[in-house]
């Protein structure tokens, strides 16, 4: 009898919980449902908010668009703008990988240069002063080049020289702020090894600090004795650069 009467409750228990169970997950699916809005409706909303300067509001309508409806007309512009929103947000780790999703959707399409350059400039937005952590200036370098090396006669390639030169300057300034740790530490070796990397990557680049380099170089190896090397380093000073300072 005692196993009769749990057997009914156990099935009473069922029949009652799993319908409404049901019904709980069917209406919550329909509330989901109800919330998305049509896809013109987030494509206009992000353009009205990215024209009033609201690029967080453009970026979650975009961002909805994007998810909700992958083939929609307007998506493919969205994915791009998504990228843009972050970017005028100041949102650059965001903003970079929104343009790179572009990128690998959308490689042969015709605004793939500017993707690429503005997936570049999101690093380059991130650059830090001399003497720290230099490496979004080094990945954007590489984007950089890799735009030029991929769309040659876009005009994002040659916008992309300009700062690849500006940031051949940042880089190679600190590498040679590295090496006057050294120099004013009077480790004269470590401090050679710096600068010669300067002269190394920078130099056929003619960059600003290269005399100073030079300069710098002849006075370590004054200090350890090397008077060879001492004369040779500024020979090629006062050969290319006359007009050069010392003092």
């Amino acid at each position: 009898m005692i196993k009769i009467n749990r057997t009914l409750i156990l099935f009473l228990i069922v029949a009652i919980i799993i319908p409404a169970f049901s019904f709980m997950l069917s209406g919550c699916g329909k509330n989901v449902k109800e919330n998305i809005l049509p896809p013109d409706v987030y494509y206009q909303k992000a353009l009205h908010d990215s024209q009033n300067k609201n690029y967080h509001g453009a970026a979650k309508n975009f961002k909805a668009l994007i998810e909700n409806y992958p083939s929609y007309r307007s998506t493919k512009k969205a994915e791009l703008k998504l990228g843009d929103a972050y970017f005028l947000e100041g949102k650059y780790i965001e903003a970079q990988g929104a343009y790179l999703d572009f990128i690998h959707l959308h490689p042969r399409s015709k605004y793939a240069p500017f993707a690429m350059f503005y997936e570049a400039m999101s690093f380059y937005k991130r650059k830090e002063a001399v003497g720290r952590n230099q490496n979004p200036l080094k990945s954007a370098k590489t984007t950089f080049e890799k735009l030029i090396s991929k769309y040659p006669y876009s005009k994002y390639a040659k916008k992309s020289f300009k700062y690849i030169r500006f940031i051949d300057i940042k880089l190679s300034e600190n590498t040679f702020f590295t090496g006057l740790y050294y120099y004013n530490a009077s480790l004269w070796k470590p401090a050679i090894y710096m600068f010669k990397t300067v002269l190394k990557q920078y130099g056929s680049k003619n960059v600003p600090i290269i005399p100073k380099t030079l300069y710098h170089i002849a006075i370590c190896y004054k200090n350890i004795g090397n008077k060879k090397m001492e004369a040779h380093y500024m020979n090629i000073l006062k050969k290319k650069y006359p007009k050069f300072n010392t003092f």
